[in-house]
């Protein structure tokens, strides 16, 4: 039995065929499974990845890829354990593989399978034995095309399970057509007696080899006290196969042999497909070797993870080095370029400082003219204009005498100069409050107005 962490959404099954290889796609579909597609592949080629491969998205939507085992390598032997529980009787077989096995233990691997309840509690079990080395052959060979198994069943073994239902001789050919290869089943009183894979020579002298085997086996079987009369017959084996077997067979029993119509290896790869979906199926593939191909999947995602990480960071500093160059470049062009303006960028300041004196100066003449204007001509003939001063060049201040008499002549200067006009806008912004001082006979006033242009640089 395999150890799954989560069910499988989908399976495919690698068969050989007399055709070529095929590798099918099955989906679960309520107990069963529904064919999803099936590709057509070269014998021993190499498997696409497309269609095999194995990325993240299978942590996502884990796929069971599923092998046969060559049924030319596998050793059939037929049991009784005190349990119905599969679980169970896996332990209980590796347990009894010192005594069942036609090797050490340590060299072979077993795989089991429950193929009937005797009576309540006990189960008669078929064990598929294979040697480790032709497990471990078989899974290179797997992994060389570009299939990383995680289960190996036997197509043999589960064409027997699948079609020997009821009691007679069955004897079945391989669903992988391997030539001279036959499961043979001796099924009585609705139990499984004996199971054997029988290897007889192809062409000439294949029924003459079989009946041989089976008068073996029939003798054993009377000695075991099992085999009284020799049940009917049945055989699902091709045209070719059967045509050389079928007339041995008659003269050998006496009886007609039962001829079934082959399955197509589709039906016994979807059989496959629903065991291992299942879980309850027999497997050979052994646990370390899954555990470590398990592993490697998940060490090869983080190498790829960290791999494609360093890529984008790598393109990332390529493209910032790229960027960081070009601009390093325009900015020492543009400091070149600086150097080069900088005499005349230092010329162009002093000419605009030169013609901003210049335009002050201009200012400053006009604005005065306008000044003494304004001052001459709003002043009332009550008044004496003394002095006309500009200071800073942004104040005027006008001083001068008036009769006492006469006082309110100064306020009426001081509003008028407020609202003179010069180019179409107010020549003083702000006009301070005339100051009148009575000295004696005569009153002194004076007062400030700050011209409205311009302020300095």
């Amino acid at each position: 039995m395999s150890r799954r962490s989560k069910p499988e959404k989908s399976c495919l099954v690698l068969v050989t065929g007399a055709d070529g290889d095929r590798l099918l796609a099955f989906d679960p579909a309520g107990a069963g499974v529904k064919a999803r597609q099936v590709h057509t592949l070269p014998t021993g080629g190499p498997i696409p990845v497309k269609v095999a491969g194995r990325d993240w998205q299978l942590l996502l939507s884990p796929r069971l890829d599923l092998a046969w085992m060559p049924g030319a390598d596998v050793y059939f032997k037929l049991t009784e354990l005190p349990s119905t529980d599969p679980v169970e009787v896996t332990s209980m077989a590796e347990l009894l593989l010192e005594k069942l096995s036609p090797l050490p233990p340590a060299q072979v691997v077993c795989g089991a399978e429950i193929v009937g309840e005797i009576q309540p509690g006990v189960s008669s079990v078929l064990l598929v034995i294979v040697a480790r080395n032709r497990v471990e052959e078989r899974l290179a060979d797997l992994a060389v095309r570009g299939y990383t198994a995680g289960r190996l069943d036997v197509g043999l073994a589960r064409e027997l399970v699948v079609t020997a239902r009821e009691d007679g001789l069955w004897l079945l050919e391989d669903p992988e057509r391997t030539p001279g290869l036959l499961a043979v089943a001796w099924r009585l009183g609705g139990k499984w007696k004996q199971v054997d894979a029988l290897r007889i020579p192809s062409g000439e002298g294949a029924g003459e080899a079989l009946v041989t085997a089976l008068t073996r086996m029939a003798w054993a079987a009377e000695l075991d006290g099992w085999l009284t009369e020799l049940p009917a017959i049945q055989m699902m084996a091709s045209d070719g196969l059967a045509s050389a077997l079928v007339g041995p067979l008659e003269a050998w029993s006496g009886q007609t042999v039962q001829r079934r119509v082959p399955r197509e290896i589709g039906q016994t790869a979807a059989d496959s497909a629903r065991a291992g979906l299942s879980g309850n199926g027999l497997t050979l593939m052994p646990p370390e070797v899954l555990d470590r191909n398990r592993q490697s999947f998940v060490d090869r995602l983080w190498v790829r993870g960290l791999g494609t990480v360093g890529m984008i960071y790598l393109v990332g500093m390529v493209g910032f080095l790229a960027w960081h160059t070009y601009w390093k470049g325009e900015l020492d062009e543009r400091r070149v370029n600086l150097k080069g303006l900088a005499p005349h960028y230092t010329n162009a300041l002093r000419l605009k400082d030169q013609v901003q004196i210049m335009e002050e100066q201009v200012n400053l003449r006009f604005a005065a003219l306008d000044c003494w204007k304004a001052a001459v001509e709003k002043l009332p003939p009550s008044m004496t204009l003394n002095s006309l001063n500009f200071i800073r060049g942004k104040t005027l201040r006008l001083d001068g005498t008036v009769d006492p008499a006469q006082r309110e002549d100064v306020t009426k200067y001081n509003s008028d100069l407020l609202g003179v006009q010069a180019r179409d806008q107010a020549l003083f912004g702000t006009v301070k409050p005339a100051q009148v001082t009575l000295r004696g006979s005569v009153a002194t006033w004076n007062f400030e107005a700050e011209l409205n242009r311009l302020d300095a640089r």
